[in-house]
């Protein structure tokens, strides 16, 4: 559903900062759009099982700035149901009346711009009414909703007048943060206390993540970028992705801290484990000083195990801390989600569930609960110190979900983005 009218973007990208702009370097006639469909027609509305509805936000574009004003009108327009069917092979319905709240919309480009105010499309009622949620929105179904503009004023891009939205209220999780160039530190792990207390003098440890990256960086501004980085502490306990002299798209355990001791696992790298971009990944990796073992997981499946490694009788000099600075340890790295090292290490994707356990998981336990913990009451999981869901939708703040209440807080104001649907493949 690419656009072909790549002359037509590339002209409204040049020309979308401009107030004015010469006719005589008009390389087409102008034209309306919705500042939606200039790439794409097709639009994933998907919302969680638990929300009342939502909102779907565009506007309308000019490709070049007019000398009057431009009004233009927004509608539902259901007659596109069918012909979108049509030329697609699907069998969607259009979706029914009592979820949308709009019933239309006028807008103007004044003269001398190229976009309109925004508009709002409307969802409401998909819980239904009542405790037993009657005419509530069908689950897991598919619905179409079809947006058109038109104008009197002017002839519209033929290619780019109409948005479809495929709303659907799902059982997946449909929230996650985008961290690109983007990081989540926790204050709270720098400074003496319960919660610090409640990370460090560990004696195993799990990390887990539902991983999308959208890039794998090879070069950025600060030179070669080999590493994205899920979480943990830098040359003591981190989950990474690639690492120098090893496979980019890998996933690596690095357990080189006093309170681990086994090094990278794997040393070697192997491209028959590459991670793909642009795919929802659960992982996670265990380390466990009892048993002196080490495991990476992707997918709940085990790609890399350990044995006899690592520390040899535990004991107060080597349990694991991941709140080092807490114990006064100015020059030691910390505990983040995205980051390691230096500021060039970003995730470069996005991110969901992201959990820390004091204790080993085992593989029936990552597999069956890689998307949601069942029957979730904090106070039912004293192990699990740190729960990280990303379901807040908006703001810089990562509640802490676990029974400890440590928040992290994002470096620069996070990118909520929409239509996410993270597929659950252990059903």
């Amino acid at each position: 559903m690419k656009k072909n009218n790549i002359l037509a973007v590339m002209a409204v990208i040049a020309l979308a900062s401009c107030n004015r702009f010469d006719p005589v370097d008009h390389v087409f006639p102008n034209s309306l759009y919705l500042d939606v469909s200039a790439m794409e027609q097709t639009h994933s509305a998907n919302y969680s099982n638990k929300a009342e509805g939502g909102t779907q936000v565009l506007a309308v574009a000019l490709s070049y700035p007019e000398d009057r004003d431009i009004t233009a009108s927004i509608t539902i327009d259901r007659s596109l149901v069918d012909d979108y069917n049509h030329k697609y092979g699907t069998d969607y319905s259009m979706l029914p009346d009592m979820y949308i709240d709009f019933s239309g919309a006028t807008v103007t480009i004044e003269a001398g711009r190229t976009t309109s105010e925004t508009v709002a499309i409307g969802l409401k009622g998909f819980l239904g009414e009542g405790d037993e949620q009657k005419d509530a929105l069908e689950i897991d179904r598919t619905w179409l909703l079809p947006v058109r503009v038109s104008s009197e004023d002017i002839s519209v891009m033929a290619g780019s007048s109409v948005a479809y939205y495929l709303v659907k209220r799902s059982s997946a999780i449909t929230t996650a943060a985008q961290l690109t160039d983007n990081w989540i530190n926790f204050p709270l792990l720098d400074q003496p206390g319960e919660i610090a207390d409640v990370y460090n003098d560990l004696t195993a440890v799990t990390y887990e993540a539902l991983v999308y990256i959208d890039k794998f960086d090879l070069t950025n501004s600060f030179g070669e970028c080999n590493i994205s980085t899920v979480m943990g502490v830098e040359q003591y306990l981190l989950l990474r992705i690639g690492d120098a002299n090893f496979e980019r798209q890998q996933l690596q355990f690095d357990g080189s801290g006093n309170g681990s001791q086994f090094g990278k696992l794997p040393s070697k790298s192997d491209p028959a484990k590459k991670l793909d971009s642009g795919v929802w990944y659960h992982v996670a990796c265990t380390y466990d000083q009892a048993t002196r073992t080490a495991r990476i997981y992707v997918n709940g499946e085990l790609t890399d195990e350990v044995k006899d490694t690592g520390v040899t009788g535990s004991g107060d000099e080597n349990r694991i801390t991941l709140a080092m600075q807490a114990l006064g340890m100015e020059e030691a790295y910390r505990f983040c989600i995205g980051w390691s090292y230096n500021d060039y290490r970003p995730l470069q994707g996005k991110i969901a569930e992201a959990r820390v356990w004091r204790v080993a998981r085992t593989q029936e336990e990552i597999w069956t609960n890689m998307y949601r913990l069942p029957d979730y009451e904090a106070e039912n999981y004293p192990d699990l110190i740190g729960y990280w869901k990303f379901d807040e939708g908006e703001g810089n703040i990562i509640h802490d979900c676990s029974m400890y209440g440590n928040d992290g807080e994002a470096e620069n104001d996070i990118v909520w983005p929409s239509g996410i649907e993270i597929p659950e493949i252990n059903k």
